[in-house]
């Protein structure tokens, strides 16, 4: 992850700390949306897969990746 996505998903983080009712997509929704070539972000702004909102806020997959990457790494510290 280079480091505007980075800082995207640290905003997206950020939003999700201001607002309440957000929910990740299942596996199989975003399966289908990068398959259509496009993703969502926490906002519901639309855009092309690994990028961010005109918000600033990172695209699903972009935040899920990130949230894997530190559980992995959590699991490796155990």
């Amino acid at each position: 992850m280079d480091a505007h996505e980075q800082a995207a998903v640290d905003a997206a983080h950020e939003w999700f700390h201001h607002n309440s009712g957000w929910a990740p997509p299942d596996e199989a929704t975003l399966a289908d949306w990068i398959a259509d070539g496009v993703c969502r972000c926490p906002d519901e702004c639309l855009v092309v897969p690994r990028a961010h909102c005109r918000h600033g806020l990172a695209s699903w997959d972009l935040i899920l990746e990130d949230l894997a990457r530190h559980d992995e790494g959590a699991t490796r510290r155990d």
